[in-house]
């Protein structure tokens, strides 16, 4: 059901840290996209599963019954929790639910009671400008709201779930090189784009970086270099040695970051996550990012990539998120399609009561 005449006043964004119903994820079903690697994804899909039927619902989009016969049977051989396991036939071009799942906006607290309490954002989804197909993921938001019995509203932009990172209170980061690039919202002006994210995500500061990794082919999403992990503390990938491929572009994140304050009048506080040693793929420098970590009820699950910053970056995030156990994930196979475990989640928050 599409929501209409409803004041987004009433709902906001929160954190991915707030309790979560479940998490959405989209079966890897086309082989030929991951050149060679697609039984070591099935296996990364499996283990996300796995860990995260443990914790709460779990939500995956299958074009059909044989491939959801199929992601049962190897879910089931890596512990997966079946029973919260939550399978909707809903075809898809590609498995990024970041971008392409819709946008939960929940009831604050002071609202009437008798609005929704989960509203679905459904932004259009181009495929970051256009770069691959994407009318079958374009469609999964309305699909899936229906599957849920949610509302919808389509805020009219063009709009990635990774491009997009909140505190929950009120604080958002985003990079230029995406919300502001022609190939996402030709002719639409900055000021346009802000109002936007401010009224439908209940955001009251933007705070924009400007470039993102070097073989980022979102173009530069904020979830490969910042994150809040609450609401005063942000981690970001650090600068790296001086030839690093990132390390120009690390260098200006991190200054912008130490300059701004929050929603709170206060600046945040900038831990530096440890940087992998450049990671190739058929002779491509690709985006190995600790940043690309999700946020689960009880859990946080980390990208790794066979290297001993590894076990830096979860000791890291281990203290600063202390009731989150620290799970890693390869994300070697992942990676050599320029995205990471953030890139294939996307939260669906706990309903206020």
């Amino acid at each position: 059901m599409t929501a209409t005449n409803v004041n987004m006043n009433n709902y906001f964004m929160p954190a991915e840290w707030a309790p979560h119903r479940g998490t959405l994820l989209t079966w890897p079903h086309r082989p030929a996209i991951w050149r060679g690697l697609h039984a070591e994804v099935e296996q990364t899909f499996a283990q996300l599963v796995k860990e995260l039927s443990e914790v709460e619902e779990v939500h995956v989009n299958v074009p059909d019954r044989l491939v959801r016969q199929h992601a049962e049977a190897l879910s089931r051989r890596h512990g997966a929790d079946l029973k919260n396991v939550v399978w909707h036939e809903i075809d898809s071009d590609d498995v990024w639910a970041r971008d392409h799942g819709p946008i939960a906006v929940v009831r604050r607290p002071e609202a009437p009671k008798h609005l929704p309490p989960l509203l679905l954002l459904d932004w259009i989804f181009n495929a970051w400008g256009g770069k691959f197909a994407s009318s079958l993921d374009n469609q999964i938001p309305k699909l899936l709201a229906r599957d849920l019995g949610l509302p919808t509203l389509a805020p009219g932009l063009v709009m990635e779930g990774g491009s997009l990172e909140v505190n929950g209170i009120g604080d958002l980061l985003t990079t230029e090189a995406v919300l502001l690039r022609d190939n996402r919202n030709p002719g639409v002006e900055r000021a346009v784009i802000e109002a936007s994210l401010r009224g439908h995500l209940g955001c009251e500061r933007l705070h924009w970086l400007g470039r993102g990794l070097e073989g980022d082919d979102t173009d530069g999403h904020i979830d490969d270099i910042a994150r809040f992990v609450n609401e005063n503390t942000l981690v970001v990938v650090g600068c790296g040695k001086e030839d690093h491929p990132d390390h120009g572009i690390m260098l200006e994140n991190h200054a912008r970051l130490k300059a701004i304050t929050g929603v709170r009048g206060m600046p945040f506080r900038v831990v530096s996550l440890p940087v992998p040693e450049p990671i190739f793929y058929e002779g491509e420098h690709l985006p190995a990012s600790y940043a690309n970590f999700y946020i689960a009820n009880g859990k946080l699950l980390l990208p790794t990539f066979g290297q001993p910053s590894d076990a830096e970056a979860a000791a890291i995030l281990a203290e600063l998120m202390p009731d989150r156990r620290v799970v890693g994930i390869d994300g070697r196979a992942l990676v050599s399609q320029y995205g990471n475990i953030h890139c294939v989640t996307q939260q669906i928050p706990r309903a206020p009561e």
